[in-house]
């Protein structure tokens, strides 16, 4: 660790947020057609409103995805604007893969949208997929 990581205490990524219509449709796509795990599922309250707190993880790795709806009655105008603006578009979060090939067949048999057949990179192999809600995501094969 870094004198500068240790004085300012950042240890690893945690949660990525993604924005979802749905959060019940969301955790049945990354459940049952992806194998994700269901890190946290747990109600709260927030300015007098209920709202959800809900994780989803792949198994055996550390980082959460929390599963974000784009409206909730606590939210301001703002935070309700910007969630809007973000639904549907390409996250940029990368899964790896150790066949990228394949894991993209799979994904199409499963029923995923394939937004980007898989391309070869002098780094690895890319191919990109949708979850319901627009969302996308790479798949990637590490080459080095």
């Amino acid at each position: 660790m870094s004198t500068i990581q240790h004085e300012i205490g950042i240890e690893s990524l945690a949660i990525v947020p993604i924005v979802v219509d749905d959060m019940d449709e969301a955790l049945e796509f990354y459940t049952e057609t992806l194998g994700f795990e269901v890190r946290s599922d747990d109600e709260f309250e927030m300015g007098g409103e209920t709202g959800r707190w809900l994780t989803i993880g792949v198994p055996g790795e550390d980082v959460e995805m929390a599963l974000t709806p784009v409206d909730e009655p606590y939210y301001d105008d703002k935070t309700r604007e910007l969630l809007e603006a973000k639904l549907g578009t390409q996250t940029w979060y990368t899964f790896r893969t150790g066949d990228c090939h394949a894991t993209a067949t799979a994904l199409e048999e499963a029923g995923v949208e394939i937004t980007r057949e898989p391309t070869e990179y002098p780094w690895g192999v890319e191919a990109m997929f949708a979850d319901p809600f627009g969302n996308e995501f790479s798949v990637f094969e590490f080459g080095y």
